[in-house]
């Protein structure tokens, strides 16, 4: 059953496969058993990783747009807390949901790059799988892969161990069964490992400052993944074979490398990462000779680009009797870097500054007016419903008589 509904992925992954092993045979690696094939199956993991690092930048600017929001969402949600009834419940959600669409981020967009990840991982498994049957002659050709191929595919082992068994199943290797044990333990460790940075990365770095409390949804579900992931892991890596936790790490490595590039040219307004970048800008810029008003005037436009407000540049003179010395930031923070349980003063400017359509109202009171008009339609509905209902019991009680 599994095999039928990953056949068409199953096929893709074997033809890629085969496909790079080839085009290595042709540079000069082995065609038959070797470590061509271990470079096939990394060759296998570049693949994809191309083909959804298209979804993995929109999983990082919604991840990031979504930290920058933390201080709006906390808004409405000490706005209904306490109120359990379905209308406030609603009128949360809805609000909530004007908000994601008026930045352009949904709760979702980060699961992507997982979801198109897993059918092609237990595709690879499952192909994988299939290698012993083939080379035995028990089952037939998998797209490309005949039974030779799959006889030099079983003869390829890293460091002694072959790609096709796994920790769980590693007496069937016989003499190897020991080489597969370390081999498969080691890349379950390291593969741990590597997500734990990865996720640590993402969380305690490219996270705002104000988005790093426990009362943070998000900030719970980072953390529960950073400690938690590596240790499913360490549980699931004694079931894949040696060739699929190959593919995993290279993955995981991969993914690091391309996370640390993005958080160090993109980071959180807020973060650590985003000051670390700030202050790299703002020496690179007095070193090629800029002044402290010409940084500080740059500084302004990248965080009103980025949503912050714009501050005008002090004089000298100003600057000086401010206290505030050549090339230090005179830019506002960041909305991400407020407390979301600020004053009652501060609270209402920030409303009074909320952006207003043509009609003179905001994203979350047109979400209102919206729902209090689908409500008030249900109630004419309910009530054309029971006058209906009212007439009919009238007339057969008319027929009755």
């Amino acid at each position: 059953m599994t095999d039928t509904i990953l056949a068409p992925v199953m096929w893709v992954v074997a033809w890629i496969m085969n496909l790079i092993h080839k085009v290595l045979a042709f540079v000069g690696m082995s065609d038959g058993p070797g470590p061509a094939w271990v470079v096939a199956i990394l060759g296998l993991t570049v693949v994809v990783r191309l083909l959804v690092l298209p979804l993995y930048n929109r999983q990082i600017r919604s991840s990031r747009q979504m930290q920058i929001l933390q201080p709006e969402i906390k808004k409405i949600q000490k706005k209904y807390k306490g109120k359990r009834d379905q209308v406030s419940l609603r009128r949360q959600q809805e609000e909530l949901q004007a908000l994601y669409r008026k930045h352009g981020t949904s709760q979702f967009a980060s699961c992507l790059p997982m979801l198109v990840q897993m059918p092609i991982l237990f595709s690879l498994y499952r192909v994988l799988y299939a290698f012993p049957a083939i080379a035995e002659g028990k089952r037939g050709a998998l797209g490309p892969i005949t039974k030779q191929i799959a006889t030099d595919f079983e003869n390829s082992t890293v460091f002694g161990a072959p790609l096709s068994s796994s920790f769980r199943v590693a007496e069937d290797a016989g003499s190897a069964a020991t080489n597969v044990r370390i081999v498969a333990a080691v890349l379950v460790l390291f593969m741990s490992v590597t997500m734990f940075f990865t996720q640590r990365q993402l969380t305690m770095k490219n996270m705002p400052d104000s988005a790093m409390d426990s009362s943070n949804p998000m900030f719970r579900t980072q953390k529960i993944m950073m400690y938690g992931m590596p240790v499913v892991y360490l549980f699931m890596g004694s079931v894949f074979q040696i060739g699929v936790l190959v593919y995993w790490v290279a993955g995981n490595i991969w993914n690091m490398g391309q996370q640390a590039w993005f958080i160090r040219h993109n980071p959180t307004p807020g973060s650590q990462a985003y000051r670390e970048r700030e202050k790299r800008l703002r020496e690179k810029r007095r070193r090629e000779g800029l002044s402290g008003d010409e940084i500080a005037q740059l500084e302004a436009e990248e965080a009103r680009k980025n949503g912050g407000q714009r501050v005008q540049p002090l004089s000298k003179e100003r600057a000086k009797k401010a206290g505030i010395r050549p090339g230090d930031s005179l830019v506002s923070p960041h909305p991400a870097d407020r407390d979301a349980d600020e004053s009652g003063e501060q609270e209402e400017a920030s409303e009074s500054a909320e952006v207003r359509g043509k009609d003179g109202l905001t994203d979350a009171e047109r979400a209102r007016k919206r729902y209090e008009r689908r409500q008030a339609e249900r109630a004419r509905s309910r009530a054309k419903q029971a006058n209906r209902k009212k007439r009919a019991q009238q007339n057969q009680k008319k027929r009755n008589f």
